[in-house]
């Protein structure tokens, strides 16, 4: 099937037919237009994946179809978002545990999980993903951990300074604003407006005034009591109502998520050490000396753990773009992206393999979804989907869906082009629509892609 409007110059797509694990999960399972008009079809599969040195078996999306030249430089996308619920879609819960029994798949016996947790950094010129904690020789100081908070991986800010000028003017009742990671934007991302009463004034025209005035100061950012300074050379952008603690933040500090204890999830940072080599891929972590681990006050506990670390290379582009997407709310539920003003986008490739033997890709590495998805060739002929049985289930599934995800924080023309990380939001509307008569919460629906 041609990928009409679609041109992939090197010609890397997923081969099912050369992979002796491969399942049809889904046919037409992925059907989803976007208010620019691009148009992305596929169907859902079954297979084993490997992530540097993690390898699982798990449902993806297959993109067969897509009319947007937007994708040309990817195949595809994993999404290292969290989502608990049995059918979660989450690429790490897969990595994390050693079964997905309502996918009916148990990993091989010889499978470890990996660690909940995974670490990111960056330099202009290459990122790495420290998957199953973070790599000890990569930080200049003790990790500080911070209660994570908002829908994603989120801190409390109480306080930006600019000089001496308080940004954050809470209103009564309001002494914290959640800050929000996103490795994918290229700036600091500031409020534009009170955010419902939260802040006494703009805390983004607050900056504006000052800077116009000719005063050059680092932002300096409050969490957890401790300060974290943000150079006065990275750029700022106003947001309606996010807070995003962009690209600049990772390419100075190393940005662990920590999802350990689900009922304690945390935010990790650490000063990146200089003298510290990016890009360069292990599968087991360096071991840290007696002398470095009493320097950086890590226990036996933490050493023990380090020893799960793999590091992967992430290739950093930086490109022209209309949108920059983070999370807001879509119908009162969370949303993982929607779009919001950037002059240009980052995006991070890493090595995926899919299929036995296994096929590398590059995809982008997003933390913002929890979608896996890559373009494929068709499913094979003669192939019976393992959902045939469950047919009654999709009552509403026969015919064509055409899904108009209405993206409802801007109202400009943003929003006429679909950006590439998009395709996390592939299988979960339709999914979502087919479930939609068990009368399951939204929330929950858009978390059962891929099922």
């Amino acid at each position: 099937q041609e990928l009409l409007g679609y041109h992939n110059n090197k010609g890397v797509v997923f081969h099912p037919t050369e992979s002796s694990s491969f399942k049809l999960v889904k046919l037409g399972n992925v059907n989803v237009t976007f208010l620019d008009h691009t148009n992305l079809l596929g169907y859902d599969g079954q297979d084993m994946a490997l992530l540097g040195k993690y390898s699982v078996e798990t449902r993806l999306g297959m993109i067969t179809h897509c009319n947007s030249a937007n994708f040309n430089d990817v195949d595809g996308i994993i999404g290292f978002g969290w989502a608990d619920q049995n059918r979660s879609a989450a690429i790490l819960k897969t990595l994390t545990q050693p079964a997905r029994p309502h996918w009916d798949i148990t990993q091989r016996a010889d499978f470890h999980p990996m660690p909940r947790k995974f670490a990111f950094t960056a330099s202009e010129e290459v990122g790495e993903l420290q998957l199953g904690g973070f790599e000890p020789d990569s930080i200049a100081e003790p990790m500080q951990l911070f209660p994570m908070a908002g829908y994603a991986y989120g801190v409390n800010v109480t306080s930006i300074k600019f000089g001496e000028t308080e940004l954050l003017n809470f209103a009564p009742g309001h002494d914290a604003y959640v800050g929000e990671f996103d490795s994918g934007t290229t700036c600091l991302l500031l409020p534009n407006s009170s955010v419902n009463g939260t802040f006494a004034k703009s805390p983004f025209e607050l900056l504006l005034q000052r800077q116009n005035k000719g005063e050059a100061f680092p932002l300096v950012y409050t969490i957890g009591g401790r300060q974290f300074e943000i150079a006065f050379k990275e750029c700022v952008e106003p947001a309606d109502k996010a807070m995003i603690l962009g690209d600049p933040w990772f390419r100075k500090w190393i940005v662990m998520h920590d999802l350990e204890d689900l009922h304690d999830k945390k935010m990790g940072l650490a000063l990146r050490d200089p003298n510290y080599k990016l890009g360069v891929e292990t599968d087991h972590a360096t071991l840290t000396s007696s002398e470095r681990a009493k320097k950086l006050a890590m226990t036996s506990q933490e050493l023990a753990e380090v020893r799960a670390v793999s590091k992967v290379r992430a290739n950093r582009h930086l490109r022209p773009a209309q949108l920059a997407l983070t999370q807001t709310k879509y119908q009162k539920q969370a949303v993982d992206k929607v779009a919001l003003s950037s002059a240009s986008r980052v995006t991070y490739n890493v090595k995926l393999s899919i299929g036995t033997p296994p096929q590398p890709l590059q995809v982008i590495f997003d933390t913002g979804s929890f979608m896996l998805a890559v373009f494929a060739e068709p499913a094979p002929n003669g192939v019976k989907p393992i959902l045939d049985a469950e047919s009654v289930a999709f009552e509403e599934s026969q015919g064509v869906q055409e899904v108009i995800f209405e993206l409802n924080l801007l109202s400009s023309p943003l929003l006429v082009a679909a950006n590439v990380l998009l395709v996390g939001v592939i299988g979960v509307i339709a999914r979502g629509m087919w479930d939609r008569r068990r009368g399951r919460q939204y929330a929950e629906l858009r978390e059962h892609a891929q099922c």
